[in-house]
């Protein structure tokens, strides 16, 4: 009878533990899941953009549609959304919303009034977005079978989800607990990375690209070179063709990481932190070349279309010192402001510092990818962006924060041994080894 009850209990555990195991397993889904349903709650609060028009204007002509005939689409689903945005703000207002809403008539004005198009339509201004092929590309499908808004929304939503999952495997790489892992995945889906991740704009697919080269560079540097190799290639290749910008900035950034994990950490000088360096420096230099040989907008071209706001006036002699003047003033306001709540440099801060803990060398490499948003900001030190240019700063919270609480976790939760009086030491020590030779 006892060891009938022994075995059962013993049946009893193993039915636990499996399901137990088969719940961690599951929850990295799980918590996708949650975030998909969250967003599909708060779609109707996401904006169609004059940004995601352009965009939705590409994927009609990949799906065939004439120029004049995908125009003519945008703007309608452009319109159709304002309209929907004007509706839900009176339904705020405290004395206009109990007025009907008058959605269609917005709407038909709308249409009227940009009916060649929505401004700015200068050449060079359209040029930029024609340069960004890939999420129209990928997107066309999606707008044929559901609309313009959600078809866009659809696919940066999936990218931003991937972003999460690739958090999730980026912090067990580096050998983080299940619960670790997963707690960067929700912080991925709860922080700006999600929020705009999640609209109908390039910034869900390049966050992804971006995470999935900060995972290639950790395999790199674990020495997992073929699936370090392929996934890098894979990476930089979507992010040129998603937001070509984005990727020319984080080449050489991580090219940089790689070489300083070279010179100052000795157990990173092995093939596969070659590999990220060249792999880096070549990226940077086809990024380059393909901007060379196809003409695409550069850095002159970027400041002249700030500093004219999309070429509606005239282009300026001087926009380097513009560039500076501006800068000076946007990031002291930029601070004043983070001051009064510095709630991203805190958290910047802590997950630096807890990646740092974890691997130097992957520290560099994090710290430089998240970078390129204070870069980008740099290059277009613009108000009304808010944080959208700096998005990718959040990654360094994201993957440090879950290591560092880690860190603090280990510290508090360590053993502690009572001190030992000299004399019990003497009375419990071995005998002392005989000399070497």
């Amino acid at each position: 009878m006892t060891a009938n009850l022994s075995g059962l209990l013993s049946d009893s555990a193993e039915r636990g533990t499996g399901r137990s195991r088969r719940l961690r397993r599951a929850l990295p889904a799980l918590v996708a899941a949650a975030f998909v349903l969250l967003h599909v709650f708060g779609y109707p609060a996401t904006r169609f953009s004059n940004d995601s028009y352009r965009y939705t204007r590409e994927a009609y002509e990949f799906l065939g549609d004439t120029p004049g005939e995908a125009t003519r689409k945008a703007v309608a689903a452009y319109c159709a959304d304002t309209a929907r945005l004007v509706h839900r703000n009176r339904r705020l207002d405290q004395l206009a919303f109990r007025d009907p809403g008058g959605e269609a008539e917005y709407t038909r004005r709308c249409e009227h009034r940009y009916a060649n198009g929505l401004e700015p339509t200068d050449p060079r201004y359209e040029r930029i977005f024609h340069t960004r092929p890939g999420y129209p590309l990928i997107a066309a499908p999606f707008v044929a079978l559901l609309g313009a808004k959600a078809g866009l929304t659809l696919v940066a939503l999936a990218f931003t989800t991937l972003t999460g999952y690739l958090v999730y495997l980026l912090l067990r790489a580096l050998r983080a607990p299940p619960p670790t892992a997963v707690l960067g995945q929700i912080l991925s889906y709860v922080t700006p990375l999600a929020s705009w991740g999640g609209r109908p704009l390039t910034e869900g697919p390049t966050l992804a690209g971006l995470t999935a080269l900060l995972l290639a560079s950790v395999w790199l540097l674990q020495r997992r070179v073929p699936a370090g190799v392929l996934l890098f290639t894979g990476a930089f290749v979507f992010g040129l063709a998603v937001r070509y910008s984005s990727s020319l900035m984080a080449a050489p950034a991580l090219a940089a990481a790689a070489c300083a994990a070279l010179l100052f950490v000795r157990r990173t000088r092995h093939r596969g932190t070659w590999w990220l360096v060249g792999l880096s420096a070549g990226g940077t230099a086809v990024a380059l070349g393909l901007s060379r040989a196809l003409d695409l907008p550069g850095m002159s071209d970027s400041l002249q279309d700030t500093f004219t706001l999309h070429w509606t006036r005239p282009e300026i002699a001087d926009p380097w010192s513009a560039l500076a003047r501006l800068n000076r003033h946007y990031w002291e306001q930029w601070l004043q402001k983070e001051a009064l709540a510095p709630l991203l440099l805190f958290l910047l801060a802590v997950g630096a510092w807890g990646v740092w803990q974890r691997s130097v060398p992957v520290a560099l490499c994090v710290i430089a990818v998240g970078a390129t948003g204070f870069a980008a900001t740099v290059a277009h030190p613009l108000a009304v962006e808010l944080d959208r240019l700096y998005v990718p700063v959040w990654l360094i919270a994201v993957i440090g924060l879950p290591l560092a609480v880690t860190r603090f976790s280990a510290g508090r939760c360590a053993p502690v041994v009572p001190p030992v009086s000299p004399s019990a030491a003497r009375s419990v020590a071995p005998p002392a080894a005989p000399p070497s030779p």
